[in-house]
């Protein structure tokens, strides 16, 4: 089965947030087992290493027609297309987002009618509208519900020389994510939690009544992990390495962790990695904190985000050196280092579709302090391997951390790192989904 995945980003060649991860790990995951994934996303400046020309393609856009560049490379039996369409395009999300993804939408949709493939697989917003221009069966992801790539009506017909029809339009806007859940064969989100969740006014984003309208057409399969690469037994970042066998050599690498942050050693630490965004809750994790070092704690943060909370952070690492480290960054070593020396890592998401962190977090022995939502309820096992919570406030985290440290943690930690995340399990319920959308 030749499958084409579409979206806006993947390991190797570009990473902003856990979209990448999925692109990298998933296709490895499939070709591993038998099908032949391709990956297209759209050629950004900083995709420099080692691509190579692969011809072009024309595509109809603004009333005349353009033509894109487009380049290719494999990695572990992978097959990649770049499509060029905005020569100035530095990196993912810059705007303007709508009439870029739209022409990389155009340009993949040309480009696939000349291919022998099966079945696309489209990811997020940035390439719904290919949904809607391709003849062969489609399955649409859904990775985060509240980015739906809307745009004006005007705008939409301008730019691709359509009206736009009602499964288009949404509250008077066009809207491309609705276009593709309509569209395609089957709809898939990246948790079972999260599938049931957006069927609710409380996350459905205002997409919920045409989310409950595709019955047994949405799917939630939950993300893997790629555990080649995130294994604290080889991980080059790490100064110590261990396994589950030997877990007690993790205390070496969070003395160099904290020796290098020159926190106190004798603290429990909590780490985080993340964006620091509302959806991620630490305007709540900023609200507790004083309280948190209070109790005896060390907080490492690695993230960037909403200015006024880096600011918070910033503000709370100058007035408690010892007990707080937030760097304002994100820093692949730094991240690694935070996973593998931290005695629990903390994630307060209002919402949170899968996660790949708290994954993470067990991978590498590190207990997660998690709300009770989305794919967090789907892979940390309260009391077992970590810890939920319910509410979404500064007290709730509190009682959390305090529940956790009168726990065994070294058992927690031996119990996440006996969870299998990797994509193998995933792969197969993606190839079922895949055969289910091209029976019909």
């Amino acid at each position: 089965m030749y499958v084409v995945h579409a979206a806006a980003e993947a390991v190797p060649f570009v990473k902003v947030g856990g979209l990448g991860d999925v692109l990298g790990g998933l296709p490895k995951a499939q070709a591993r087992s038998g099908l032949r994934p391709l990956v297209a996303l759209p050629r950004y400046l900083e995709v420099e290493a080692e691509i190579e020309p692969a011809g072009e393609v024309s595509y109809p856009f603004a009333g005349g027609e353009s033509r894109a560049p487009v380049w290719r490379a494999e990695r572990d039996g992978v097959e990649f297309r770049f499509f060029e369409v905005d020569p100035g395009w530095r990196a993912p999300y810059e705007p303007p987002e709508a009439e870029r993804y739209l022409r990389f939408s155009l340009a993949l949709a040309a480009w696939l009618e000349g291919e022998a493939y099966d079945l696309l697989h489209a990811h997020d917003w940035h390439a719904a509208y290919a949904v809607r221009l391709v003849e062969k069966p489609a399955v649409f992801t859904i990775h985060n519900l509240a980015f739906q790539g809307v745009l004006e009506p005007a705008e939409f017909e301008r730019l691709t020389g359509e009206k736009p029809v009602a499964d288009l339009l949404h509250d008077g806007k066009v809207n491309l994510m609705k276009g593709a859940l309509l569209a395609a064969a089957r709809v898939s989100t990246v948790s079972p939690n999260y599938a049931r969740e957006i069927l609710t006014p409380e996350y459905g984003m205002g997409l919920e009544e045409v989310l409950r309208g595709l019955g047994n057409r949405l799917r939630g399969i939950l993300n893997g992990l790629d555990t080649e690469y995130w294994n604290p037994a080889t991980d080059p970042y790490l100064p110590h390495r261990y396994d589950r066998e030997h877990l007690r050599k993790k205390r070496l690498s969070r003395a160099a962790m904290l020796a290098a942050l020159r926190l106190d050693p004798g603290l429990f630490t909590i780490g985080a990695v993340t964006r620091l965004t509302w959806q991620k809750g630490f305007d709540l994790v900023l609200a507790a904190l004083p309280e948190l070092l209070d109790s005896g704690t060390n907080f490492v943060l690695l993230g960037t985000g909403e200015k006024e909370l880096e600011e918070g952070f910033a503000e709370m690492a100058r007035r408690f050196p010892r007990r707080v480290a937030f760097m304002p960054e994100f820093n692949e070593a730094r991240a690694h280092k935070i996973y593998g020396g931290s005695d629990a890592f903390l994630m307060p998401s209002r919402f949170e579709p899968c996660g790949l962190s708290q994954m993470i977090a067990m991978r590498y022995g590190t207990p997660p302090v998690a709300r009770r939502t989305g794919g967090l309820v789907d892979t940390v096992e309260d009391g077992v391997t970590g810890v939920l919570f319910d509410e979404a406030s500064p007290q709730a985290i509190l009682a959390a951390v305090e529940r956790l440290r009168e726990m065994d943690c070294l058992e927690l930690a031996r119990a996440g790192m006996s969870r299998d995340f990797s994509w193998e399990k995933r792969a197969g319920e993606y190839r079922s989904l895949y055969e289910e959308a091209l029976s019909e």
